[in-house]
């Protein structure tokens, strides 16, 4: 024996009247034991039977209702579309710093304001360069006196030559002059919104040269062109420009949207190709074409995308750069082409496509040529015609067990069960739901 506590042997038994030890009552495991197996295995029995009703390929199954409905053949249009999503761009935008060094002494604008291509949006002290157009004008006019004098005394070829180029080299100067004084002044080389203003009063600022107005954002990897524009720095680029510009102004009259296709679709896009583009968050369709098409991919996760840029149609209200579209690309439209739901189609093992119609009232199955889908319809080339009568099928499902209040999933009606929960049958009893199963509401 071990060496545990000591048992008190002396103490009663609890005997019956026949004077015989009772029946060990059995815990509560022990006693719901039983019920509760029996259920996980006839849940775990039902759910397999499910799941090989939902995937079998066998004729149709306790539960699922196939029946028909009479519809028409008809004509539509039948489109082949490329889904992407895009950034909402202006179509021009100017980038501007100024062309001369210099202290600011007035900035005319700030952000969100409109301005017209010409109009002055800030200047700089124009003291010095003043200065450097009158010194360039008398060096001129010294050049030009000297060469008239010596003209007028017969000088020799080599000196005329000499004072030719003395003009020249003056005449040159005075132009530079001129330009740096006319640059003192920063325009806007497009109508539309000031973007973003980086000029303060008394600012030094350090002229960057020639410059460029961008035509025609770019999206990732795209390239925008550009044309000349007296006071404007940078190219063509989408956003609100770099740091180091000092006024960005954009046009608010014409849009892109800058977008990308993956390398599976882009041989399906050309030049040309209309668009319909929806902002985020709105329900109003707006228009495009494709305006151009990128060569160079740029690769992510194993999946090589290619910039697509996309004009939009006209000036549409509430769009807004920066902003998100989502857009759908038309590759192929078909018109007036014959077409039926997609669900009046079967298919013989064979894979001859058949229709079945409705002739006098009678079903005659015809076999048909099928087209383009979209959106459950297919195109029929042959076999039948716009106004002929087909049957579509019409597929649900029913609770197994099929009564109200009784079989595994539930009663009558619904998809995938009725609408009690653990009482009654299963999953429960009642009138059935539709695809969620709503426990609860039974026993």
């Amino acid at each position: 024996m071990g060496t545990g506590s000591p048992v008190d042997v002396t103490q009663e038994l609890p005997l019956s009247d026949e004077g015989v030890l009772p029946p060990e009552q059995p815990s509560v495991w022990r006693r719901r034991r039983v019920p509760i197996i029996t259920a996980v295995v006839v849940l775990l029995a039902g759910a397999g039977g499910l799941i090989y009703w939902l995937t079998s390929g066998s004729s149709t199954p306790t539960g699922l209702v196939v029946s028909t409905s009479v519809v028409a053949v008809t004509t539509g249009t039948i489109q082949q579309t490329v889904a992407s999503s895009g950034t909402i761009e202006p179509a021009s935008q100017a980038n501007l710093n100024f062309g001369v060094s210099g202290t600011v002494t007035a900035v005319n604008v700030k952000a969100g304001q409109t301005v017209t291509a010409g109009e002055v949006l800030a200047s700089v002290d124009t003291t010095a360069l003043s200065e450097e157009v009158n010194a360039a004008q008398a060096q001129l006019a010294s050049a030009e006196a000297k060469l008239a004098s010596d003209e007028a005394a017969s000088a020799s070829a080599t000196q005329v030559d000499s004072d030719q180029a003395a003009v020249n080299s003056a005449e040159s100067s005075l132009s530079n002059a001129q330009t740096a004084l006319n640059d003192a002044s920063l325009t806007s080389t497009i109508s539309g919104t000031v973007a973003s203003v980086d000029l303060a009063v008394g600012q030094q600022v350090t002229g960057t040269g020639s410059g460029s107005t961008g035509s025609g954002s770019t999206g990732s990897g795209g390239t925008g062109s550009s044309a000349t524009g007296s006071g404007a720095s940078g190219t063509g680029s989408s956003g609100s420009g770099s740091s180091s510009t000092q006024i960005v102004v954009v046009a608010t009259n014409s849009y892109i949207v800058n977008t990308t296709v993956d390398d599976t679709e882009i041989g399906q896009i050309a030049d040309g190709d209309q668009a319909d583009i929806v902002p985020t968050g709105s329900t109003t369709t707006d228009y495009g074409t494709v305006a151009s098409v990128s060569l160079i991919g740029t690769q992510s996760s194993n999946v090589t995308t290619f910039p697509v840029v996309i004009d939009v149609t006209g000036d549409p209200s509430g769009l807004y750069a920066g902003s998100t579209a989502d857009v759908s690309i038309i590759v192929k439209q078909l018109n007036n082409v014959t077409e039926v739901p997609t669900a009046a189609i079967s298919y013989s093992s064979s894979g001859q496509a058949t229709v079945t119609k409705v002739v006098n009232g009678s079903n005659v199955v015809t076999p048909v040529t099928v087209g383009a889908a979209q959106s459950g319809e297919t195109q029929i080339v042959s076999g039948v015609s716009a106004g002929d009568k087909v049957l579509e099928r019409v597929i649900s499902f029913r609770g197994v067990g099929g009564t109200t209040g009784g079989g595994l999933f539930g009663g009558t009606g619904g998809r995938f069960g009725g609408g009690g929960g653990f009482g009654g049958g299963g999953f429960g009893g009642g009138a059935g739901g539709a695809v969620p199963v709503t426990p609860g509401g039974g026993g």
